[in-house]
């Protein structure tokens, strides 16, 4: 299989001074080093963090911010080439893996706690602030973020699945045992996020209120397991203070402004949506109420492994259109524009 490997490959990705994806013709393939793989890229998501990249720059880190990298984290393929010192029985050439996003050190107090996913120690981020998935080739440089696709799941769905779906699976399990059928939840922004949400809440059997101001995700929220659907839950039937959690998953003042007004007294705000940088709180009135606030992002290894079960078991079956990766500029322009429902998937090779 290495015989077959080319030396260079097409790629997309940040180049600081440009709010613009860049193609990058003719880029290096990698050949792994020491303790390095190489993965052969059959699917790649496109997510809102995307263009936040482009607009923001890269993710915070404790190397300098490169000046060029390939973008994409949400990431599936197969192995092709281990490095030296990679065992082979460990890993396998011609398997199929997702990547863990964050590429933890595994030693830090986070790690070994089972909280990989907030890594105190190493910042590096596929896609985000290091070479990710909008690519043929992808070295792997931390082995430990390599995890199995369960049989049964695609290489697409299986992508999405290390973002969103772990993202809203993170925040549930920090609350899921507020969780029964007489619980009544809303759930803001039905992005990919957000409608992966709805179908993991529908497990635990919740009253779940769903609500997006786009009127075209009514019916897939209804069809996931939502009750009710709303594009304003102010001009629901709904009375104030009436959700014991809301899960914010747009992230601007318009849906954290909701959260505030409809959470019970003692209810908990899951805050996920990265739509704004601040966000204005009524500290007096949460005080008053005892509202819990959490901020919650991305996931750990160990619930990734889980959420991947809840995949193939058809617990959770996310939204994943594949597309030639030929079609990924125009695509993050309508992921922008809200023309995009689910998660849009890329695959290197032509369709």
């Amino acid at each position: 299989m290495t015989s077959s490997i080319p030396t260079k490959q097409t790629a997309y990705g940040y180049v600081a001074g440009s709010k613009q994806l860049q193609k990058f013709e003719n880029h290096p393939v990698a050949v792994p080093k020491e303790g390095q793989a190489l993965l052969k890229i059959e699917a790649a998501g496109l997510c809102m963090s995307d263009p936040h990249v482009l607009i923001v720059g890269p993710m915070a880190s404790r190397q300098k911010s490169p000046d060029k990298f390939v973008m994409g984290h949400e990431i599936a393929g197969q192995l092709v080439q281990l490095g030296p010192g990679v065992d082979p029985a460990l890993y396998k050439v011609g398997s199929r893996y997702v990547v863990t996003i964050n590429q933890s050190c595994g030693t830090c107090v986070l790690c070994r706690s089972g909280n990989d996913g907030a890594c105190s120690e190493s910042l590096q981020a596929y896609g985000l602030n290091d070479d990710g998935g909008f690519q043929e080739y992808m070295l792997v440089k931390n082995l430990r973020t390599l995890l199995p696709i369960p049989d049964g799941v695609s290489y697409e769905v299986a992508a999405v699945t290390t973002d969103s779906v772990l993202t809203p699976f993170n925040s549930i399990e920090k609350v899921k045992s507020l969780l029964n059928p007489t619980t009544k939840v809303l759930v803001t922004g039905l992005g990919g996020l957000g409608l992966n949400a709805v179908q993991i809440l529908s497990n635990y059997h919740c009253q779940i209120v769903a609500c997006d101001i786009k009127e075209e995700a009514r019916d897939v929220a209804l069809k996931f397991g939502a009750s009710e659907f709303y594009t304003d839950i102010f001009q629901s039937s709904h009375e104030k203070e009436s959700f014991d959690l809301c899960f914010d998953f747009a992230g601007t003042q318009q849906t954290w402004d909701a959260s505030q007004a409809y959470v019970k007294t003692q209810g908990k705000i899951m805050m996920v949506g990265l739509g704004k940088a601040k966000l204005t709180i009524r500290n007096y009135e949460l005080a008053r109420r005892e509202i819990g606030v959490i901020f919650t992002f991305g996931g750990t290894s160990t619930q990734l492994i889980e959420a991947l079960r809840w995949v193939a078991l058809g617990r959770i079956k996310p939204i994943a259109k594949l597309l030639s990766m030929d079609e990924l500029p125009e695509n993050i322009i309508k992921l922008v524009q809200g023309k995009i429902q689910g998660r849009v998937v890329f695959r290197p090779s032509k369709l």
